[in-house]
């Protein structure tokens, strides 16, 4: 089967356009791909090619490549009690990017993938095979971003409900993660390659503790995010997290979640009573304001997330 009969046997079986498709090959199904919801995912489908029937079906997780974070990825497996395997990594790329590389633990990577539409991208891996990283190429073949393994997500499919976990996430109101302590805000803003900007409005009686540098847990090469607190008498404390935006994994909210506005965006708020973080994307600026054992937690954290200024597309860069 070339190229089209594959996408058209998908598209039959699938009743909607298929912009992506792998042929079988070692016994392995067709896999169509294509994109859906906003922020777009990934949805993959596996076809038999002989009767058209669908083996399965699974979305990745929403996902946002971008320059400093070019490559969203997550490993997909089709397991059926027939029999029929497949294990895929799914991703998408951000303009600039040639072709993908998974790189996993086994003598040999899988050969480089080239970007398809959209940004998508299949890549076929050995089954059972664990992937490392995903190197994003140029078209000199020269890697321009990595995603670590430990971010990746894992979807398993079969005749039941999909299964797995999700990959690491950017938790942008989640208080401190690795990271270190640096000497002033100069030093943070020239580590990080972007000046941080801060809140207008505190509560009174708090004092600054020293800014600190998060590198992005998913993918090493991108700017890292700073940290800035500030803590009171007790375990009182204002925190505020922040890093250039997109983020590759967007806050979509979920259970317990609330939508607040914080200018002219929507944040994301959760928690109640003594613990809230409000967590919100500007076009060049993510954040994430965590607001802990205070009282008035909720009105202390949107006060403080909505005196932070805008970020202008000339200012931040160092």
């Amino acid at each position: 089967m070339d190229e089209t009969e594959v996408r058209d046997v998908a598209a039959r079986a699938l009743a909607h356009p298929v912009p992506l498709a792998l042929a079988p090959s070692g016994g392995r199904p067709i896999a169509a791909a294509s994109l859906a919801g906003d922020p777009p995912r990934v949805r993959v489908a596996w076809v038999d090619p002989d009767s058209g029937e669908v083996l399965g079906r699974v979305a990745a997780p929403p996902g946002r490549p971008s320059r400093p974070r070019p490559v969203v990825a997550t490993v997909l497996d089709l397991s059926t009690p027939e029999g029929a395997a497949d294990r895929l990594l799914a991703a998408r790329a951000a303009p600039g990017v040639a072709a993908l590389r998974a790189v996993i633990a086994a003598e040999e990577d899988p050969p480089d993938q080239a970007v398809g539409p959209d940004g998508m991208a299949l890549l076929r891996l050995p089954l059972g095979a664990v992937v490392l990283a995903v190197d994003a190429l140029d078209d000199r073949g020269e890697p321009v971003g990595r995603l670590l393994g430990a971010a990746l997500g894992e979807l398993r499919v079969g005749r039941g409900p999909v299964g797995g976990r999700l990959g690491m996430s950017h938790g942008m109101g989640a208080g401190i993660g690795p990271g270190r302590d640096v000497a002033d805000l100069d030093a943070a803003a020239f580590e990080a390659g972007y000046a941080p900007v801060l809140p207008a409005w505190l509560p009174e009686g708090l004092a600054a503790r020293p800014p600190r540098v998060e590198p992005d847990g998913a993918y090493p090469s991108a700017p890292p995010a700073i940290v800035t607190a500030w803590g009171g008498e007790g375990e009182g404390r204002v925190l505020v997290r922040q890093a250039p935006a997109p983020l590759a994994s967007p806050d979509t909210g979920g259970a317990g979640a609330r939508e607040a506005p914080v200018g002219e965006a929507t944040a994301v708020l959760r928690g109640r009573r003594w613990f809230i973080t409000v967590v919100w994307e500007t076009p060049e600026r993510a954040f994430g304001v965590q607001v802990l054992r205070m009282p008035d937690a909720e009105e202390v954290a949107l006060r403080v997330a909505r005196s932070i200024p805008a970020v202008a597309d000339d200012q931040g860069s160092v």
